[in-house]
């Protein structure tokens, strides 16, 4: 089997492994992942735009495929731990009784965010790179019969990115590189249904009570929903190589999502049921992932050390709302208003070389949240959830300390492992309204992670 037969055949199976993966809470802020590399994971990812050693510069800054000598595949794997638990402070229905249930437990998953990147050079200057992963994702559970359960069950979200890339040395300090971000999105949510509480605020609570024995928390039903979509954006890099210092920049475009799927009801009341109301229909909605902006410094300081920074910008008020349209016109929106703000992230890291075969890293990161107001919850339309902190993902500032190591096996090939902690937050406020049924669950989390990697390079 020859290098372009190998290649093929590598990237089809990961693509039907990656879309099978389930990835946990996001890692960066919001529902985003950055186990893009396990090198990089070392070092918390404070190389960025400016390591360009391998094949997974194709995500950080496509301009550094110019700095790699042959064709390299390079693949690896993180799991990521999310461990939370909430303490409420008030959690109670429309007419204002104690919500029955459980504090929702554990809502976070173990997940696996897989990549992959080949490249090649096609002559002296211009290089040729494809990629594939998973930059944004996110996966929670409650307990059914949570005080949550209203407000959300399961939560899956995860974006596929196939991203080819070419590369052009203009001068021996001067790269640009220029891709493609071909996306796929998948959504699935799953919450209950307080029909009793919807009816008081449909109709009246008398005539709920008396006449269809209808109160809240009385009468549960159940939703789920899925969509999905394809779409395409586009990424550029710029790398000023002088040897001992690198400095290199990319961007990554925003990629609109026009979502559209299926919804199910289950246990409707006859009341409903019988006006056509909550039935399975069709849903629509669209989702805009931000855009990335990084700057980063590599600096060889000696034969055996080499520091690196990073800053990187997310523009999460890019997500002000999320939007669920029904296809059945009497159907009013389901909206959630996030009103995020951008967020930027800040990373410095250390290589140490200590021999030929071993290269140690570690690094420290600061991960701002781009939730704007934790405690904000008001409802301000029919159907709508106010909550920049939600129950699908109660996310906060993230602290970073990462280790690193390189095994060089021989000039073809590499192993690569890497950790890190996250310290997210021992006391995260947490408010949230839902304007549908009416039940106001408030209280705080708290929080942490660890992300775990293994990586190999071959370099033929």
């Amino acid at each position: 089997m020859n290098n372009q037969q190998f290649a093929k055949w590598t990237f089809a199976l990961f693509a039907a492994a990656v879309v099978a993966a389930l990835p946990g809470v996001a890692s960066a802020s919001n529902f985003q992942l950055t186990e893009q590399s396990v090198t990089s994971l070392g070092s918390a990812h404070a190389a960025g735009a400016a390591y360009a050693n391998d094949a997974s510069t194709i995500w950080y800054n496509p301009a550094g495929l110019t700095r790699l000598s042959g064709p390299e595949l390079d693949t690896g794997l993180s799991v990521i731990r999310f461990g939370a638990s909430f303490t409420p402070t008030t959690a109670v229905d429309a007419s204002g009784r104690p919500l029955t249930g459980n504090n929702g437990g554990n809502p976070g998953k173990l997940g696996a965010v897989p990549f992959i990147y080949y490249s090649t050079p096609l002559s002296d200057k211009l290089d040729f790179g494809i990629g594939l992963g998973v930059p944004f994702g996110l996966a929670t559970s409650y307990n059914a019969s949570s005080i949550f359960r209203y407000q959300a069950i399961y939560t899956s979200v995860t974006v596929v990115n196939l991203n080819p890339t070419l590369a052009y040395k203009f001068t021996d300090h001067f790269s640009g590189g220029f891709g493609l971000d071909v996306q796929r999105m998948d959504v699935k949510l799953t919450n209950d249904i307080d029909f009793g509480a919807v009816c008081f605020a449909e109709v009246s609570p008398t005539v709920c009570s008396q006449s269809f024995g209808l109160v809240p928390q009385g009468h549960d039903g159940f939703f789920q929903g899925t969509a999905n979509n394809t779409a395409t954006g586009y990424n550029f890099g710029l790398l000023w190589d002088y040897g001992a210092t690198r400095v290199g920049f990319s961007y990554r475009s925003r990629v609109k999502h026009n979502l559209s799927g299926s919804a199910s009801f289950t246990n409707v009341p006859t009341v409903f049921a019988s006006q056509g109301l909550f039935q399975t229909q069709g849903i629509s909605a669209e989702f805009t992932t931000p855009q990335i902006v990084s700057l980063s410094l590599f600096q060889q300081l000696n034969s055996q050390w080499s520091l690196m920074a990073d800053w990187s910008y997310t523009g999460w008020s890019s997500f002000q709302n999320l939007t669920i349209n029904f296809s059945d016109p009497n159907m009013p929106p389901a909206v959630v208003q996030e009103g995020l703000s951008n967020s930027n992230r800040f990373s410095v890291g250390l290589n140490y070389k200590y021999s030929d075969a071993w290269t140690f890293r570690t690094g420290v990161a600061f991960d701002k949240t781009p939730v704007p107001d934790p405690t904000a919850a008001s409802a301000t339309t029919p159907n709508s959830v106010n909550a920049s902190r939600t129950a699908r993902l109660p996310d906060a500032n993230r602290k970073w300390l990462a280790f690193g190591a390189s095994w060089h096996v021989s000039n073809h090939s590499q192993w690569d492992i890497g950790y890190a902690h996250l310290f997210i937050n021992s006391h995260i406020p947490f408010s949230q309204l839902d304007g549908s049924s009416g039940d106001y669950v408030a209280g705080q989390f708290n929080a942490d992670a660890d992300i775990l990697g293994i990586q190999y390079i071959y370099r033929f």
